[in-house]
């Protein structure tokens, strides 16, 4: 992607070091013969997911709230699970009530496929079944395109769903080697890969996170982020370049405000949020709203922060959005916890939405993709012992029925019914309001919906074929169609050129490209923006001008010993502060004096 930039043809100018390097973004070329999916482009994508929910666990939490949720009238399709080595048999999972009781996904298995576009084996973050390569994930195509790349999770920032995202390697427990490479890019920053919890990595994944916030703060007993990690975030926290972090601080019932007031500084453009609770977890919150500490920010606030500053890259971004508590309250068989969690992730999918729908933002449903969906089902929750998920459960799920469950006796399992006869024990004439048939994961189908550009392409992968369920997409589609969404990676192109003046830096660039039909083209504007580094995301903060021209001189020169960097973006006019619609390009300028 890397050529010589064309001379100025201006005179009595001394060209000093140059370099261009020109990306030709977010307009999607044909990628695929055949009968593949035509051609998108989303700017924005935004994947949301519910660590272990279920087609129950929802109906369940609807019961309760009475109502469901904006997103669940969106393009649906169910989705397969299952890791390497492993399959869905539809007749098998409705006529034998145990076959998905085995041959279950774990998170990281999962969260790689969904990711990469690969199955791998239980346990592996990002890399192949026996651990040998590395997968490139979809966080690594977006960085091609010069995307800002976020998550945020209610669990560890370093659990297997956030790991598989920011990281690679061999065991989704080393949570301190995936926490440093999600922050600073190389597993073993903070420790040598001989320390516990430090091993397994596959090599730097560059550029790192620009948004990583959620649980796992050491104070608040982690198991996933050591006190190295914490201090080097709290040391380097505001430095250029480096994350400003907000961490949960005891007694401060004001989490939420203070991560929005960081998101909100222009100047933010990378956000660490350290929080956490006893189990390394945001608190659980309970279906009636009780049981969130306030020293925490919600899933929403955090998922609103990370939209915040990802913003600022006017080339788009990813950001993944878990709701990781909705498995472990289903590893607990509490349905109280799951639906409180459930109620957590729906408000955060509901400020996603917002956040696309609102005026003052860029995104849009013709430029943002949203996609909602779960990593496995956990819990088996059904209508009582043995009966089969496509059974509904009962109408009465609410406070009283909620406070009814409980382990039954000899079976390490919880359900709720009406206890008459023998305490502890579901006899033949008590009613049963529902049934965790398992305390892990299942091989079942769980749901996925999506809204904006792209949405239509899982229609391409429906190719499974359930008898209850209907035509289902396997969950290696997620990254295929976020693949297809995105834009093809840039290509090189020439006649752009900087040069030194007498007292200022002097730019100059072409005006036509080739869209995606072939045809020449130009822009009606751009923005040229600077910055002290050559990681500096374009944004706000450090638009320089904006003109209908094709050069610009920038008065003064940089300090002996330092170096400017701009960035050129097309525009839809002079006055705008980004790009609307399609982008021309991207042009970025290093300058060091001297060299």
């Amino acid at each position: 992607m890397i050529g010589p930039a064309a001379a100025l043809p201006l005179q009595d100018l001394t060209m000093r070091s140059v370099r261009l390097l020109l990306i030709l973004g977010l307009l999607l070329a044909p990628r695929r013969a055949g009968a593949d999916p035509p051609p998108v482009s989303a700017r924005y994508v935004i994947l949301l997911i519910a660590d272990g929910w279920s087609y129950k666990i929802i109906e369940a939490t609807n019961r309760y709230n009475g109502s469901a949720p904006a997103y669940q009238s969106w393009t649906h399709y169910p989705m397969a699970t299952f890791p390497l080595g492993g399959s869905y048999v539809s007749d098998s999972a409705w006529s034998d009530f145990a076959y998905v009781t085995s041959g279950y996904t774990d998170s990281a298995a999962a969260a790689t496929a969904l990711y990469t576009g690969a199955k791998t084996a239980n346990g592996r973050i990002s890399v192949n079944g026996n651990a040998t390569d590395r997968l490139k994930a979809i966080t690594e195509k977006a960085r091609e395109q010069d995307k800002a790349v976020g998550a945020v999770t209610s669990v560890q920032i370093s659990h297997a769903t956030p790991g598989a995202w920011e990281a690679h390697n061999d065991a989704r427990g080393n949570g301190y080697a995936i926490a440093d490479e999600g922050l600073w890019g190389d597993p073993n920053t903070t420790g040598p890969a001989t320390e516990n919890k430090h091993g397994g990595g596959h090599g730097p994944t560059l550029p790192p996170l620009d948004v990583l916030i959620g649980g796992g703060h050491p104070a608040w007993n982690s198991g996933y982020v050591n006190t190295a990690i914490r201090d080097k975030l709290a040391a380097e926290s505001g430095a250029p370049g480096a994350f400003l972090l907000v961490e949960r601080v005891a007694g401060a019932a004001d989490g939420g405000s203070r991560l929005l007031a960081a998101a909100a500084t222009d100047e933010t453009t990378r956000l660490a949020g350290l929080f956490g609770g006893s189990g390394g977890n945001i608190a659980y919150r309970l279906a009636d709203g009780s049981g969130h500490d306030p020293e925490n920010p919600t899933l929403a606030e955090m998922t609103q922060a990370a939209l915040t500053v990802l913003a600022r890259d006017v080339q788009g971004f990813l950001l993944l959005v878990e709701g990781g508590a909705v498995d472990w309250a289903a590893h607990n068989n509490r349905l109280d916890q799951a639906i409180g969690e459930m109620n957590g992730f729906d408000a955060a999918v509901q400020a996603t939405i917002a956040w696309v729908e609102a005026a003052d933002t860029p995104t849009n449903w013709e430029n943002t993709l949203v996609i909602v969906t779960g990593d496995h089902e956990t819990g088996y929750l059904t209508a009582g012992p043995g009966v089969f998920a496509h059974v509904p459960l009962t109408a009465t799920i609410d406070a009283a029925t909620l406070a009814l469950e409980k382990t039954v006796s000899g079976a390490s399992r919880r359900a709720s019914w009406e206890d008459v006869a023998n305490p502890g024990v579901i006899d033949s004439s008590e009613r049963v309001y529902w049934y965790w048939n398992s305390g892990n994961h299942a091989n079942s189908l769980i749901p996925l919906y999506a809204k904006g550009v792209g949405a239509e392409l899982f229609a391409v992968y429906a190719t499974g074929a359930d008898s209850v369920r209907g035509a289902y997409v396997d969950n290696t589609d997620v990254f295929k169609v976020m693949d297809a969404a995105l834009p093809m990676p840039p290509a090189a192109v020439t006649g752009a050129a900087i040069a030194l003046g007498s007292g200022d830096v002097l730019l100059q660039w072409p005006a036509v490209r080739v869209d995606v039909s072939g045809q020449p083209v130009t822009a009606s504007a751009y923005h040229i923006y600077r910055g002290d580094a050559p990681s500096f995301r374009p944004g706000p903060a450090t638009l320089l001008h904006s003109t209908a021209g094709l050069t610009h001189s920038d008065p003064g020169l940089p300090a002996a010993g330092s170096a400017r960097y701009y960035t050129l973006l097309a525009a839809s006019g002079p006055n705008s502060i980004g790009p609307a619609g399609p982008m021309l390009g991207v042009f970025s300028f290093p300058l060091t004096p001297g060299g």
